[in-house]
């Protein structure tokens, strides 16, 4: 009963309930297809980077801009050689997710590669890898590299910089056609992205006065920061590009004309005054003589006495170990190392005591015969000759003239103290007048200022007195400057007395034309009377006589004076001793530092060149070699013997003879050869009648031409003839040809026209 009640309880299913419940699994079913597209959208929008950089692609469309980077301007010697450069080359990069990889299959990618692996493990040696300063990569790495990309997933994959240091173009094309992948055997699977590489052919040459290029970081970039590639940077950088680019694959892109689009103005070129040859002889000869007196630095400059150009600025540095290696990259010591001259300050010593001082050149000082460990009290200084500049038979008075060649101390240090004493500031304001305290226009190159104590200041009493600082100063101590300083000094005495600043660029050219000249700037018009500079003149030959021995093969006169200093200064090394030696500061005979230094005016009469070299040393047990004169002066020797060999106007002119050169005696030969030496005899009559040989004859001032006719089978006629001629003629006939003397063949033991036989000998006398 129970049952047929529940029965009867439950609703009979009726269509209409299908379709309810139908309906409401639809419903249900689109909800969840809803929440997953809405799901969907959310990470597409949100979250997914496909669709984010499609995005982004779409935004922008298929276009973007890019930068063109100018190519840098080249640095010249004056000569026209490079010596900084900017060389294309390219960074090659594989896109591992192209189509051309993507479709390869497996064992064509991985043969092609093996042989790529191969390939370029031995282009990028181990030699090539410690030249250009990158890892060495085995083929077994390459390998590796290849494989691990091609496992990646898909969407994965990237460009990979798969060559380990940028390419010139030749070896571009060399791979493009050689090597598989490269070649195109898969598809266009890579780019070649261009950029500039700086390069200095000439190495380490001049490579102070160049510079660097991409040395110092301002703002998180690299620019360029000394020499001349960072002070004309201006100009040698150029002005970047603009060039719209279609995207046109994954990871390539190409340019496409726009009116947007900005040309790229490429760097101008700096032409320097530098000697590319006279640069690489001076670097070369002074890094031997360092080499050989295991010194700390050294420097050669040679400048132009008109115009102030420099045709060369030597600056080695030793590295770690002193006699070992000597680099430019250490210091520019010309321009920066602040030193006490030595004995070359007597030039403007001298200059002082002629112009302002009352003396001549036969002036006499009482040298009381100075020499080693015989020194003379001169104020509150005692001082010492390296020898006696008098002689030891003399009365020990010496003429400025001889004390300036002999390089007296003690006549300087007496003559300087006696003439201002009274008045030191009188000395020091010319020497200021000479800038000696001062710049002389390289500035911008690091230069130093030069340090000369004046005389009305508090800083001339702080070490010692007049009586002690004046006698000191009169023959080089108690200031500091650059060497570049007394170069420039001399230099003007020798340009009638105008001193000139040193000049280092010629011009800025771009595409062959003139964009800016560096003017010739006059630093003083005028240092001295002409009388002065005349008998300034006289003391420099007078010192070149005596150093005779370092200059005995220079065909040309010249001036000059030598210097050794001993060294109180710092200065910046690289060698491991000089910097044990630096930690407390120099003191002067304690450590035994000596700068010795030269410096040549050439030629003697209206020079053109002004020549320094200096070198700075330790005095050893195992090299005591300290003095400026055989220190400096075998380099000196070697740099004017180039400038002479290569400035013909240096030359002695061979004028032309008043009456021609007429030949008197002409020896016979080919007739073409008879007939043009014969053309300068002063009366000629040729009879050679179409002869290739003749002989020649006088009558009198008559020289006459006479042909030589060679028979077939018959003894020539060789008398006349020179001896070359002579054998070729009778070892063409068949005869054997023996001679005695030298000269012009007097006779022959064969007569002219007999027959030859077989073996037959002839003999020739021969005299001049």
């Amino acid at each position: 009963m129970e049952q047929q009640e529940k029965k009867i309880e439950q609703k009979p299913h009726t269509m209409r309930h299908d379709i309810i419940s139908r309906i409401k699994s639809l419903y249900v079913s689109l909800i969840f297809c809803g929440l997953g597209v809405t799901a969907c959208f959310v990470w597409i929008i949100a979250f997914s980077p496909t669709v984010r950089h499609n995005a982004e692609v779409m935004e922008n469309g298929i276009y973007r801009y890019s930068d063109i980077e100018a190519h840098r301007g080249t640095i010249f010697s004056r000569d026209g050689e490079p010596l900084a450069i900017s060389s294309l080359r390219y960074n090659i990069l594989l896109d591992f997710g192209s189509e051309g990889i993507i479709e390869a299959d497996t064992a064509k990618y991985l043969k092609h590669t093996e042989n790529l692996s191969r390939l370029l493990a031995s282009h990028f040696t181990k030699e090539d890898a410690a030249e250009h300063g990158y890892k060495y990569i085995s083929a077994e790495e390459y390998r590796k590299i290849f494989i691990r990309e091609w496992e990646r997933k898909e969407k994965k994959r990237r460009s990979y910089k798969i060559l380990p240091r940028t390419i010139t173009i030749d070896e571009w094309n060399m791979m493009k056609r050689k090597f598989p992948i490269f070649n195109g055997n898969i598809g266009y699977v890579f780019s070649a992205q261009p950029n500039d590489k700086r390069l200095y052919p000439s190495g380490d040459i001049a490579r102070q006065t160049i510079g660097r290029y991409d040395t110092i970081v301002v703002n998180n970039v690299k620019v360029p920061g000394t020499g001349l590639e960072g002070l004309y940077n201006q100009h040698l950088a150029g002005k970047d590009g603009s060039s719209k680019e279609q995207w046109i694959a994954h990871g390539f892109w190409t340019r496409v004309s726009d009116k947007d689009n900005r040309p790229v103005e490429n760097g101008a070129n700096v032409i320097t005054t530098i000697d590319a040859g006279l640069q690489r002889v001076a670097h070369a000869r002074l890094d031997t003589m360092l080499r050989q007196q295991k010194a700390s630095f050294g420097v050669a400059m040679v400048m132009e006495v008109k115009t102030g150009n420099m045709l060369c600025m030597v600056s080695l540095g030793s590295a770690t170990e002193r006699g070992t290696t000597y680099s430019e990259r250490v210091n520019n010591h010309a321009l920066k190392t602040a030193i006490s001259p030595g004995s070359t300050m007597k030039l403007a010593s001298a200059m002082a005591l002629l112009e302002i001082g009352g003396y001549d050149l036969y002036t006499k000082v009482n040298t009381e015969h100075s020499r080693p460990n015989h020194p003379v009290k001169i104020g509150a200084a005692k001082i010492e000759d390296s020898h006696d500049a008098a002689g030891k038979d003399s009365d020990g008075y010496v003429t400025l003239k001889d004390g300036f060649a002999h390089s007296s101390n003690v006549y300087f240090a007496k003559a300087i103290y006696e003439a201002f004493k009274d008045n030191p500031k009188v000395y020091t304001d010319f020497l200021s007048k000479l800038r000696f305290n001062d710049y002389i226009g390289l500035e911008a190159y690091g230069e130093r200022k030069g340090k000369l104590p004046m005389a009305d200041t508090p800083e001339w009493n702080q070490r010692g007195s007049t009586s002690s600082r004046l006698p000191r100063m009169a023959y080089g101590y108690e200031l500091d400057v650059p060497p570049i300083h007394m170069l420039t000094f001399y230099n003007g005495v020798a340009n009638e007395g105008r001193m000139v600043a040193p000049r280092i660029v010629d011009r800025i050219e771009r595409d062959g034309e003139i964009v800016e000249e560096t003017p010739v700037v006059t630093l003083i018009e005028k240092m001295c009377s002409k009388r002065t500079l005349s008998l300034l003149d006289s003391c420099l030959a007078a010192a070149s006589e005596r150093t005779g021995r370092h200059f005995k093969d220079l065909a040309v006169p010249f001036g000059c004076k030598t210097g050794t200093a001993q060294m109180w200064s710092t200065f910046v090394s690289e060698s491991r001793i000089d910097n044990i030696q630096m930690r407390n500061g120099i003191n002067g005979k304690e450590d035994n530092y000596y700068y010795g230094s030269i410096i040549c005016t050439m030629p003697q009469e209206s020079p053109k060149y002004t020549i320094m070299v200096a070198v700075c040393k330790q005095a050893t047990p195992t090299n005591p070699t300290y003095f400026g004169i055989d220190l400096s002066a075998p380099v000196a020797s070697d740099i004017m013997e180039y400038i002479y060999a290569n400035d013909p106007s240096l030359h002695s002119v061979v004028e032309s003879a008043t009456t021609p050169y007429a030949p008197e005696a002409i020896k016979g030969g080919k007739t073409k050869h008879v007939t043009k030496v014969g053309s300068l005899a002063k009366s000629l009559k040729d009879a050679s009648e179409g002869e290739s040989w003749s002989s020649v004859s006088r009558d009198g001032e008559n020289t006459i031409i006479k042909g030589v006719k060679i028979e077939e089978g018959k003894v020539p006629d060789v008398r006349g003839m020179g001896l070359t001629d002579a054998l070729y003629i009778l070892e063409q006939a068949g005869l054997k040809v023996s001679h005695r003397g030298s000269g012009r063949v007097r006779s022959q033991s064969l007569a002219p026209g007999r027959a030859i036989h077989e073996n037959m000998k002839i003999e020739l006398s021969l005299e001049r």
